[in-house]
């Protein structure tokens, strides 16, 4: 083979390369649709799985961490607070298992938002919680009965 020869099908196997790369780029540009498409049109199943596991690490946390405040009415403290999210994080985490927290946070775009969106589910059950309210309306009607 001849210089020019060996040039040509080194120039036929770039272009080769480079028509591949595009090909594979376009291919990953497919996928990513298509999996924002599939999130969009399964988002209740996908919120029902994440609710029902919140919901049983929020009960599991709440039976070992908040129920005696709940039950005095007492405020968690700010930084048992966080704590005590931070275990509710984790504890989830463990309920939903590698695979799926891997799916949720690509459903939720990277890790913090899907932190967030589990944070903020704590946090707003948390002060719903019906036991501490219940409590607190009992002591505060005892305080108002012992004024009159």
């Amino acid at each position: 083979m001849q210089i020019n020869e060996l040039i040509q099908l080194y120039s036929i196997l770039i272009f080769i390369s480079v028509c591949a790369g595009f090909v594979g780029l376009f291919a990953v540009f497919i996928f990513r649709h298509f999996k924002r498409v599939h999130y969009i049109k399964q988002f209740s199943e996908y919120r029902a799985v994440l609710e029902y596991n919140m919901e049983k690490a929020y009960d599991m946390i709440h039976k070992e961490h908040i129920l005696t405040y709940s039950l005095d009415a007492f405020r968690i403290k700010d930084e048992d607070f966080d704590k005590i999210s931070q275990e509710f994080v984790k504890l989830l985490q463990k309920f939903i298992g590698p695979v799926l927290l891997k799916e949720y946070i690509n459903f939720y775009g990277d890790e913090d938002t899907f932190i967030f969106v589990v944070l903020e589910f704590f946090g707003t059950k948390y002060e719903n919680d019906e036991i501490r309210n219940t409590a607190m309306e009992q002591i505060t009607e005892a305080e108002v009965d012992e004024q009159d």
